[in-house]
């Protein structure tokens, strides 16, 4: 809906010369560092090699001493653990994890996963007395928790130990709990502040081993090897879309050496089921095994991801895939439905471009795909995005940010009107009366627009570096290999190319909505795609010159592997 401008990340005067001597890496590559932030020495070198070695301590998180002495009591005197954590990817790949571990350890071990259209997010006080009925005396959340003041309050009258793990931001007041785990506390030494829930949990894990170990418990059973779970650790990691630098990266590039191939039959199957060929990327993980994983609690409840990812065989597994892949095919039906509604909203109502900020709700739209609707009205518009539904006597919903704006402290200035709201900086949730909807509208428009300027409301789409065509060939673009995995925080490589020629063009797919091409600058040529023309890139056809924004990649076909661009922004050359 809007033009996007350009923007070459900048570095300091000599980095790249200085990284690629340092490193020996092509200049391309060392360009790409450097426009990064990432310095010679050490930090480099971690970053193009991340070992599992460099892993922190799981004891600098806070509150993680507390939490791994008392399920360690409980492992070794045999008390009952009860799990209670998020729906999405992140929440089902840590129950995956602490449910497999704790097992392992000699550990009797339930699993209460929340429904998003009854519980919602976060822990409630209605789940927990359900859980103390059973009789829990000990649970432990994951991704979740951090806000949850009234459950560890009920948690404390009905004499539960609560261990909360969580990496959400925390609120005003902390859970009153008997231990609360979370890296954005103050008074801790590890060095990532955002890792993803399940990265949490596998410190969790690391911490209850070692204090069980200092017990003597594995003197007469096998000690759990925690590699052994770290594939649930990047695709939770991957699908909450943390930053992959540091802690999160080294857990990634682990993580997928057991994905290639799966260890795990869930992970197999789902792969299959989604048409993917090894080996798998972060990319895969993201965009093709997270979304299907997510599906079960979007439309349903997350028990069934949690059951493809604990099959015990091929055959279990390939069942559960099944129905994780229609679900995900009834939730892509549900967004697109819900998509175009919201979007017609906002041209009706004339909300853009003067509105700062979108509140929508929609009394039909699934409340599986509300943050996946502001995802996209984000990606239309830029504006940070509300979608609400009604659920119960209340509405409920997601927000979505753009750069510049912290979702949360936007909430913090409409909290009098929330009955509830948590979440990143960038995604958050929420909930409120209908009757505070109009209230709530104006004050969120009034917290962006005390936050962000005209400027910030025009996206940005960074670039690397600026090179010439003939930069990209087949051995620099292989060796940008070594800058995976690529995702959130470590994007795949961005350049800026300048005047070069479009030799051919042609349709690309059945749909025609995609564009094959062929550009060259001097006697370099390569293969471009465009995936999804927009309509005013007419422009695109033989003998024009164009400027173009691209990421390149090796493509192969028929036996023969070139150099293929893919174009994300492209304007007539001036």
């Amino acid at each position: 809906m809007t033009d996007r401008r350009w923007r070459i990340r900048a570095s300091e005067p000599g980095a790249w010369e200085n990284l690629s001597r340092a490193l020996g890496v092509s200049g391309l590559v060392a360009r790409v560092l450097a426009a990064r932030g990432v310095m010679p020495g050490p930090e480099a070198e971690a970053f193009l090699k991340p070992r599992l070695a460099s892993l922190p301590h799981p004891f600098g998180i806070p509150g993680m001493a507390a939490a791994a002495d008392r399920l360690a009591r409980a492992v070794e005197t045999r008390e009952p653990l009860w799990l209670y954590t998020d729906y999405d990817v992140d929440g089902v790949t840590s129950a995956a994890l602490l449910v497999e571990f704790l097992e392992a350890c000699g550990a009797e071990v339930h699993c209460r996963l929340p429904r998003r259209d009854r519980e919602g997010y976060g822990l409630k006080v209605e789940p927990l007395e359900e859980m103390a009925a059973a009789g829990a005396r000990v649970v432990v959340t994951a991704d979740c928790g951090v806000r949850a003041v009234e459950a560890a309050r009920r948690a404390r009258e009905l004499g539960v130990d609560l261990v909360i793990t969580d990496h959400h931001a925390p609120g005003p007041e902390l859970p009153q709990a008997t231990a609360l785990v979370n890296p954005r506390l103050t008074g801790g030494e590890y060095p990532e502040p955002a890792p993803a829930g399940v990265g949490v949990a596998w410190n969790l894990a690391a911490a209850v081993r070692s204090v069980l170990r200092a017990q003597g418990h594995f003197a007469s059973r096998s000690e759990p090897d925690l590699r052994m779970w770290l594939d649930l650790v990047a695709v939770g990691t991957v699908a909450d879309m943390v930053p992959l630098r540091g802690v999160n990266r080294v857990f990634v590039a682990a993580g997928l050496g057991l994905c290639n191939p799966p260890r795990r039959p869930g992970l197999r199957a789902v792969a299959s089921v989604a048409g993917l060929r090894p080996p798998l990327t972060a990319g895969n993980l993201g965009f093709h095994i997270g979304p299907r994983l997510n599906a079960a609690g979007r439309m349903e409840g997350p028990r069934a991801a949690l059951d493809l990812l604990r099959a015990a065989s091929s055959a279990e597994a390939v069942e559960h895939a099944r129905v994780l892949e229609g679900l995900n095919r009834q939730r892509q039906a549900e967004e697109r439905s819900a998509v175009a509604a919201a979007r017609q909203r906002v041209e009706k109502e004339g909300w853009w471009p003067g509105r700062y900020g979108f509140v929508l709700e929609g009394d039909d739209w699934h409340p599986g795909v509300v943050g996946l609707v502001a995802s996209r009205l984000v990606e239309a518009f830029h504006r940070p995005a509300v979608v609400l539904v009604p659920q119960g006597a209340t509405l409920k919903g997601s927000a979505r940010s753009i750069p510049g704006l912290h979702l949360v402290e936007a909430l913090e200035d409409c909290r009098d009107l929330l009955v509830r709201y948590g979440g990143h900086a960038a995604a958050a949730g929420l909930e409120l009366e209908p009757g505070a909807l109009g209230a709530f509208r104006e004050r969120f428009e009034e917290a962006v627009r005390s936050r962000v300027g005209e400027e910030d409301l025009v996206p940005v789409l960074e670039a690397d570096a600026e090179v010439a065509l003939s930069e990209l060939n087949d051995q620099t673009v292989a060796e940008l290999g070594c800058l995976e995995p690529f995702g959130v925080g470590n994007p795949r490589p961005v350049f800026v190319l300048r005047g070069v020629e479009v030799v051919s063009e042609r349709p690309l797919g059945a749909s025609g909505d995609h564009r094959a091409l062929v550009v060259a600058q001097g006697e370099a040529r390569r293969e471009a795609v465009v995936w999804r023309v927009p309509e005013s890139w007419s422009f695109l056809r033989p003998g024009t010159r164009v400027d173009l924004v691209v990421t390149a990649g090796l493509h192969t076909w028929n036996g023969r592997t070139t150099v293929r661009l893919t174009v994300k922004d492209a304007h007539a050359a001036g």
